[in-house]
């Protein structure tokens, strides 16, 4: 019984530290998507601004595992331009058998400003 209890223990930690990755993720893509947003900013500025937010909040070599990548898209129905940032990467598992990642995939966007 008290087996069981300590693996539920470690799957509700497991899962609560996915949702936290996820979720400074997310923010760091959105806060990189709104910098490169503003009028002069390079597209690729903004998925450098989100590494370095990933590598202050979580860590250097976890913000390497989640790369970011920035750009231009024109949305299809309006042609109005967006910057966006896309990070995308894997992290180890907590508790589950060695080798096992989990899938993290998180995007932000902002309308790009006219110069």
């Amino acid at each position: 019984m008290s087996v069981l209890l300590v693996m539920l223990l470690f799957a509700v930690v497991q899962v609560a530290a996915v949702f936290y990755v996820r979720s400074v993720a997310s923010a760091a893509a959105a806060d990189g998507a709104r910098y490169a947003a503003n009028a002069g900013v390079p597209a690729q500025a903004g998925a450098e601004r989100a590494a370095a937010l990933l590598g202050q909040a979580l860590s250097p070599a976890m913000a390497r595992r989640l790369p970011c990548a920035g750009g231009l898209v024109a949305e299809p129905g309006s042609g109005l331009v967006t910057a966006e940032v896309r990070c995308r990467g894997t992290i180890s598992s907590v508790f589950l058998p060695i080798g096992a990642l989990v899938t993290v995939e998180v995007s932000g966007r902002s309308l790009k400003d006219d110069p």
